[in-house]
């Protein structure tokens, strides 16, 4: 018995000392964090804390979670650090008498890098894009710029800047113009900084235009318009995007109405690591849409997407069809922190974590709504396609719509705490256990949880965009501790007193973001006032979309001393609002080392949209039918039917249009038949059709000759038909 004993205890030991050395700690840092993968064979109990060198208090990282694939390891990451920075890791792991303890040391990334050289580019040497090849060093790097007024021009190349295999590059203070599928391309560069870039005018106008017949843009070959950026990111490492304003692109994405958009985003990488994405304006406008802010490739590989070690923080992001930010793909140690999104149909998407885990953190999400009025939510996730370990950390985000819910998945690990959202959404599925998904001390105005807090938030203004709470509104000062963030922040939400999007410059807004304005009988709203403070020394100038043309800020251009205070000034001009009823729009307070404060401006017109106008033509349905509230018919004598005829000047692609409403209960195939020039009418469905009032929806397409053509319309269900649009160009419905 004590020889068994014995050996139990010497194979514990052996098993032991196995451990602790196959154990392996490896560090990741960029300027404010630093991933950490813990190698090791023991599934719990692990622990990982740092601390800045020199210092003698010990502070967690964000809750490591396990990965039992690819040998074993535990991922998380550290936040908030200083730049140019020694820091101390200690990881430690045990299971019964097993355990295993590593410790390293790691340096954050440095805002200023030694320059072996500085090269300033001429108006000749960029006039056809240009080509960067250029290798520096650690110890000596090298940087680009250009000379005053020099413009990189792209146009009629497949990109206005390259840099292939460029290592140890700075590109900074350029305006860039041009570039049929990308403005700015870098192709598997190591440590390589964009800074302070103009980005606009790329795609490709020669070989798209508009397609009437499916609301999409097409070339000559029928494709859809792929997605085109200003910067794509193919592959590489450690790369910085900083200070870079991405606007104005030539074409404009379509909206979910027309399918998946497709077109124009600001950022799109494929698979690199250790990215830091900061300080950013990605602004699309009314008139000129991205598909998304940043765009997620190879969304559900491992290594998709910004793939691992990723920073993305301090970014403004707006006017996006469908997402304002991507994160899917790997997510392993993606962190998506303190940026302001607006103006979308989904705020930020994880609905591809891989292997994770991601941590989305100290975000601001407002004003959600896509070209056409319509939204989806403010997180996007998805119980297909995630990774057997992979995780999802949400924590002090700040929403304010409708549709701002956060939808736990049954097979990804989510965790969420200190959000202030509409709702948090279980899975309709029981999800498996063993996953530990979590959700609690969330400020939700639908409760279905006893771990949250029900209630809707005070915020100090939203009107004016000021969203921190007020005191006594619920989830003020009720924000629980998160391992990992320990910058201390009292409230549920975004951080008391941080002004988002995060940008360490000396200029603030004391009064407000954000200018609502209403137009009636051709007179404007007030004039809305902003006040700026600078903090230090700072010069600006106000900078906005080619399409705002419709209202004006003054001053233009401010010079401010530490202390100092300016008031901005916004009009609408009402004789430059008669073509749509919302208007939307950002302008951006620029210095001219491209640091800003993005402000956002809204106007509600009394515009009516025409019963007819080119494009379109609108046939109300009346007798023998019934008639019903609203100015429709109850579509339900199967004996009857309703006859009508129009006109083409020219062959054409047409597609019909029904104002309908359903009855109560909806059913569950709502439907009528149509037929076109004596064709027997047969069966057109409607999908996701409306008791609660009328909605304008797509029935069926026809390419038709030029002459006159008559309609047929039978009951095959019953509802209420108000009338049929026939549209020879889908746009022609938009009301926008």
């Amino acid at each position: 018995m004590k020889s068994f004993k014995l050996c139990a205890v010497l194979l514990l030991m052996t098993a032991a000392a196995a451990l602790s050395m196959a154990a392996k700690l490896e560090l990741f840092p960029t300027f404010h964090s630093c991933s950490v993968y813990f190698h090791t064979e023991i599934p719990k109990n692990c622990s990982i804390t740092y601390r800045e060198k020199g210092t003698s208090k010990w502070l967690p990282a964000f809750d490591p979670t396990w990965d039992r694939s690819y040998g074993g390891k535990y991922r998380t990451s550290i936040v908030h650090l200083k730049p140019d920075t020694e820091y101390e890791v200690l990881a430690t792991a045990s299971w019964g008498r097993q355990k295993v303890r590593e410790s390293a040391v790691f340096r954050t990334w440095s805002d200023n890098v030694p320059v072996a050289k500085r090269i300033v580019l001429t108006q000749k040497q960029v006039d056809n894009g240009y080509v960067i090849k250029d290798k520096g060093s650690p110890k000596g790097w090298i940087v680009y710029t250009a000379a005053p007024g020099v413009v990189v021009k792209g146009a009629g190349k497949r990109q206005a800047l390259l840099l292939d295999k460029a290592e140890y590059v700075i590109v900074e203070n350029m305006v860039i113009r041009g570039g049929d599928n990308n403005a700015v391309v870098l192709n598997d560069c190591k440590y390589v900084r964009l800074r302070n870039l103009d980005i606009s005018a790329w795609c490709d106008p020669q070989n798209y235009t508009y397609d009437k017949g499916t609301g999409r843009m097409r070339n000559k070959a029928g494709r859809h318009l792929a997605n085109k950026n200003a910067v794509y990111l193919n592959g590489g490492f450690g790369q910085v995007i900083e200070r870079c304003y991405m606007h104005d692109p030539l074409l404009s994405s379509n909206c979910w109405r027309y399918g998946h958009p497709d077109g124009p985003q600001g950022i799109s990488p494929w698979k690199p690591q250790s990215t830091v994405i900061r300080y950013n304006d990605i602004c699309g406008s009314d008139l000129k849409w991205w598909n998304d802010g940043i765009a997620g490739t190879g969304n559900f590989d491992l290594d998709g997407g910004l793939n691992k070690d990723c920073d993305v923080y301090g970014n403004f992001i707006a006017f996006a069809n469908d997402d304002c930010i991507e994160l899917d793909g790997g997510q392993q140690n993606v962190r998506c922190f303190r940026n302001h999104f607006e103006n979308s149909f989904m705020g930020i998407s994880i609905q591809g974590c891989m292997t994770g885990p991601s941590f989305v953190f100290e975000n601001r999400i407002v004003d959600l709504m896509d070209e056409l009025g319509s939204r989806s939510s403010a997180f996007k996730t998805a119980d297909t396609w995630v990774g057997h370990y992979a995780a999802s950390y949400f924590y002090n985000n700040t929403t304010d719509d409708a549709n701002a819910k956060l939808r736990l998945c049954r097979n990804l690990r989510i965790v969420a705490k200190n959000n202030i959202m509409e709702e948090v959404v279980p899975s309709k599925i029981p999800p498996f256990p063993f996953l530990g998904i979590k959700s609690e001390n969330n400020l939700v105005k639908v409760k279905n949880a006893k771990k949250e807090i029900q209630g809707t938030p005070s915020f100090v203004d939203a009107p004016r965009g000021i969203y921190a709470l007020k005191a006594g509104s619920p989830g003020y000062g009720k924000s629980v501790a998160v391992p990992g963030l320990n910058v201390k922040n009292p409230d549920l939400g975004a951080p008391r007193g941080v002004e988002l999007p995060y940008r360490p410059f000396g200029l603030s807004l004391t009064n407000g973001r954000k200018a609502l304005f209403t137009v009636k009988k051709g007179k404007a709203s007030a004039p809305v006032k902003f006040t700026v403070k600078a903090d230090s020394p700072v010069e600006f100038e106000v900078r906005k979309s080619l399409d705002s043309d419709w209202y004006d800020v003054t001053p233009a251009k401010v010079s401010l001393k530490a202390g100092e205070k300016a008031t901005l000034t916004v009009r609408v001009k009402p004789e430059k609002m008669n073509t749509r009823i919302n208007y939307r729009s950002v302008f951006f307070l620029r210095t001219a080392d491209g640091w800003s404060r993005p402000l956002s401006v809204k106007a509600v017109t009394d515009f009516k949209y025409p019963e007819n106008s080119a494009g379109k033509q609108v046939f109300k349905v009346t007798g023998p039918f019934k008639k019903v509230s609203g100015g429709g018919v109850r579509f339900d004598d199967k004996s009857q039917k309703f006859q009508f005829k129009f006109t083409l000047p020219e062959k054409s692609g047409v597609v019909f249009y029904m104002d309908v409403r359903a009855l109560e209960p909806i059913g569950q195939h709502d439907s009528i038949c149509l037929g076109v020039n004596g064709e027997e009418p047969s069966y057109c469905p409607f999908k996701g059709i409306s008791s609660k009032g009328y909605t304008l929806m797509q029935g069926r397409s026809y390419i038709l000759p030029k002459g006159t053509h008559t309609v047929t319309l039978m009951p095959r269900e019953s509802l209420d038909l108000r009338s049929v649009v026939v549209l020879t160009d889908v746009r022609a419905t938009e009301f926008r």
